[in-house]
């Protein structure tokens, strides 16, 4: 779990950098290059993940037993329940999580 909070960071501050280079191309027309096409779709999936980690990492830091799994098991089963509808998990959780339960 550490290591999806570090993944999920880099990715966050990798986006950052992709929206600051393409405010750059905005606003400094003539000398700043922009980011790509697929720079800036992964950046808009990495920002779309960031309302799903922080309930998750709040979840995390409260110290209430349980609830953390509870929150994980109903994520999965709404996720599996409702397919592509509802994603509630996070990128790298969900891979980690998934593969605990496949």
């Amino acid at each position: 779990m550490l290591w999806a909070f570090v993944m999920e960071s880099k990715e966050t501050k990798e986006m950052l950098h992709i929206f600051a280079r393409q405010g750059k191309k905005i606003l400094i027309v003539r000398s700043a290059e922009g980011p790509s096409e697929e720079e800036m779709k992964k950046a808009v999936e990495q920002l779309k993940d960031i309302p799903r980690i922080l309930p998750f990492f709040i979840l995390i830091v409260v110290p209430a037993p349980g609830v953390t799994e509870g929150y994980v098991l109903l994520a999965i089963t709404l996720e599996k329940w409702l397919g592509q509808k509802v994603n509630l998990l996070p990128s790298h959780f969900k891979n980690i999580l998934y593969s605990l339960i496949n």
